[in-house]
């Protein structure tokens, strides 16, 4: 009896060490470049096209190996993103026609990666993506005030997406990769059609 449990004690050890050495830690961070697609907007009258924000990400990994040639993959991200836009015309204020305004949103993202090694270090992935935004708001240039028209009565705070990507990984556990996130969901209770994209360049480090 003793013997059993001594040597089912020693199995699951191996097991878990096994398991532990395909489960991997890291860090990474890089550039966004974001933009949100044009909604119908009746209040304030904005270009036709919006602009992408060049901002950044920063976060944790946590990598597992299902097989030599796929891996799992989970980040938790801050990341900053929003628009950039030029105001022509509004209804209330004719002071501010043709001021930049510019959209900062501030996201806590969780995606959740499928990685599928092609050749040496090159990777290809996909996979779903869900964010929490902590706070948006809209600044005009050359105006004092700040334009916030956007509190948690007229903005979603969940945003869901999908996004792909490739990816090299060096020898020394140095990755560096880029993926498109496509948002699915609203970021609007009352404009219809407002949606996030999103450009992702990261570099990132695997202990």
């Amino acid at each position: 009896m003793v013997k059993k449990t001594a040597l089912t004690l020693f199995v699951a050890v191996i097991a878990l060490t096994a398991n532990a050495q395909k489960l991997r830690f890291g860090v990474k961070g890089g550039l966004n470049f974001s933009k949100e697609t044009q909604g119908k907007v009746e209040q304030l009258y904005i270009s036709s096209d919006l602009s992408f924000r060049t901002s950044f990400h920063i976060g944790g990994v946590m990598n597992y190996a299902l097989t030599d040639q796929l891996e799992l993959e989970a980040d938790l991200l801050y990341s900053q993103q929003g628009y950039k836009d030029i105001i022509y015309t509004t209804a209330i204020e004719q002071n501010i026609a043709n001021e930049n305004y510019t959209v900062t949103s501030h996201y806590i993202n969780l995606p959740i990666a499928i990685k599928y090694y092609i050749a040496d270090g090159f990777y290809a992935e996909c996979g779903p993506q869900i964010g929490y935004l902590l706070s948006k708001k809209g600044e005009l240039e050359n105006w004092e005030n700040t334009y916030d028209a956007y509190s948690s009565d007229n903005t979603k705070k969940i945003d869901f997406g999908i996004f792909g990507g490739l990816g090299y990984r060096f020898n020394n556990n140095v990755f560096i990769e880029g993926r498109y996130i496509h948002g699915l969901t609203g970021t609007s209770k009352v404009v219809d059609g407002c949606k996030n994209r999103n450009i992702q360049i990261s570099l990132g480090y695997l202990f």
